[in-house]
Order: C-alpha cells, then sequence, then structure tokens
C-alpha cells in the first residue's frame, strides 16, 4: 500500500509546491516508459507462473467468460447511471469533445496489448523461474509509474474539477461497479448451473486476484478459488485493454469500471491516460472504496 501512496502523493506535493522543479523532470517521458514496462512485468508474471499456465487449460474460458461478465455488467450500470444522473452524463458529453479532437484510443490500446503479450511470452520462455525477482520488480516499477502520475496531477490545477462537479454523487460510481461486477458473476454462475452465491464471491474480488482467491481458497475450496484467481487476472487484463476505448466511445466515468478495485494503482495511469488526468483522483477513489470492499463481499456471499 504504502509503494502506492508515497510516490503518487510524493509527486503531487512536489509539482504542486515546485513547479520550476517538477518543469525540469520528464514527467511524459517517465510515465510512458514505465507504464511499458510494468505491463511487460506483469505479463512476464503471468508467464512465469507455472500455477496460471497450468489452469489455462481447465479454468481458463470459464475465468475469462467469467471476467468479461463482470468487466461489461461493470460498464452497463454505470452508462445507467449517466442516464439517471445529469453530472454524469454531461462530464461524458465535455469528454466526448475532447477526445474527438486528440489522438485515438485504438493506438495506445494495441501499444498496451503489445507490452502485455510481450511481456507474457518472456516470461514462458527466458524469466521462467524469475517469478519473485518479476514480483519485486513489478512493486518497484508501479511505484516509478505512479510517481509519474503524481507529478502531472500536481502540475494540473484543474484535476480535481471533475470531483467538485459530481459532488457526492461519487460514491455512486463504487457501488454500481459493485452492483454490475456481482450482477456478471451470477449471471455467468446461472449459465454453468452453478449456485448463485459462489459466482457473486467470485465476482466480488472486482479485480483484486491475490486477496479473493487466498480468501476463497480458504472459505471454500480450492478449486473455485483457482476460478477467482484466474477471473480476476482476466478482467485486469481486459481492463488495460479497452479501458482507452470504454472512455472514447462511453465517456470518462464508465472508463473507470473495467478496472474495479485495481483504478487505485495498476490501471490508475491508463485511467489517466485515457480518461484524462483529471479523473485519476476518482479512479483513486472508486478503487480504494472497491479495495476495502472485497473481503466484506467475499465472505458474504460465501456465508449464505
Amino acid at each position: 500500500m504504502w509503494m502506492i501512496i508515497i510516490p503518487l502523493v510524493g509527486g503531487y506535493i512536489l509539482a504542486a509546491k515546485r513547479p520550476d522543479w517538477a518543469e525540469k523532470l520528464p514527467v511524459a517521458a517517465l510515465s510512458n516508459v514505465s507504464l511499458i514496462l510494468l505491463l511487460m512485468v506483469m505479463g512476464a508474471r503471468l508467464g512465469a507462473d507455472s500455477q496460471v499456465v497450468s489452469q489455462l487449460g481447465s479454468l481458463g474460458g470459464r475465468a475469462l467468460f467469467m471476467a468479461g461478465a463482470t468487466v461489461l455488467g461493470s460498464i452497463f450500470v454505470l452508462c445507467l447511471l449517466g442516464l439517471a444522473l445529469p453530472k454524469f452524463r454531461i462530464e461524458a458529453e465535455e469528454n466526448s469533445r475532447q477526445l474527438a479532437k486528440g489522438p485515438a484510443g485504438y493506438r495506445l490500446t494495441l501499444i498496451l496489448l503489445g507490452a502485455v503479450v510481450a511481456g507474457f511470452v518472456l516470461g514462458l520462455t527466458v524469466a521462467k523461474g524469475m517469478l519473485p525477482i518479476l514480483t519485486d520488480a513489478a512493486t518497484w516499477v508501479l511505484g516509478l509509474l505512479l510517481l509519474g502520475v503524481g507529478l502531472d496531477l500536481g502540475g494540473a490545477s484543474q484535476v480535481f474539477a471533475s470531483l467538485r462537479k459530481l459532488g457526492l454523487a461519487i460514491i455512486f460510481i463504487p457501488i454500481g461497479i459493485v452492483a454490475g461486477s456481482i450482477l456478471g458473476g451470477v449471471f455467468t454462475a446461472l449459465i454453468w448451473d452453478l449456485p448463485w452465491q459462489e459466482g457473486a464471491a467470485v465476482a466480488s474480488g472486482f479485480g483484486w486476484y491475490s486477496l479473493s482467491s487466498v480468501l476463497i481458497s480458504e472459505i471454500h475450496s480450492p478449486l473455485l478459488g483457482a476460478l477467482a484467481f484466474l477471473s480476476n487476472v482476466f478482467r485486469e487484463l481486459i481492463a488495460v485493454i479497452i479501458t482507452p476505448l470504454v472512455a472514447r466511445w462511453l465517456g470518462p466515468v464508465p472508463a473507470v469500471a473495467p478496472a474495479g478495485a485495481t483504478a487505485m494503482d495498476v490501471l490508475l495511469p491508463i485511467i489517466s491516460r485515457g480518461a484524462g488526468r483529471e479523473y485519476a483522483p476518482l479512479a483513486f477513489f472508486s478503487g480504494a472504496v472497491l479495495s476495502l470492499a472485497v473481503p466484506v463481499f467475499v465472505n458474504l456471499f460465501l456465508s449464505l
């Protein structure tokens, strides 16, 4: 947690208090290079993890379907909130006009996807057996990336404008993601003829695969824990790929939905790039709330 908060807050304070110092730093290059490195390390970690690779054949299809259902459910609910709450709709319309003038999200999506795939191939080959090293590397690269995000946020005076416009309505964003994710999980469980509580529990990982899989393995069974692990890993990968596209097509608020709990760390820079840096605080808030919600909802559904 501190490797997330310290560089993010430190970068923000430095840029806000000492803008002359921050202007001398290559913030854009730092963010771009560290983002690509982080995604390559993420892919390498998956390729080097024998547990993940061995389970792809037996559980991969179900996990991918579950991940897709939770992501689509989250986006759908936030889009409905956009229709119900005028503030969300106005923000989406303004952002769509801005993105129409800027570079397309397709190029960013291809770059992000290419980095993950390249990393996965490296994990299967030259980085095989280096999982502990890759895990440590991911932590440090993420810290470097969040330092760049903090510097970028600190140099933008209007960065919290979107939060002020939304006001207390921001609480509906994590609530909507929770509802959409659980609906997707229950829908998937009904298709597979599984207890709906199990589908809801797996979906309640909200992308945090490490915690949710451990909790479900201990409370329920290792098999369901493995499904939770893979489905939440796939949710994070899907979020990496589609977040820029969702921001362009549907607006900045729905773009927060795919990331789930990872909106506060790994996906934060991607949301900032795709939806606009003024939405980074919103993404961090949503990811933090969802991270706290994971153990609550997993325990709740498995106790029913």
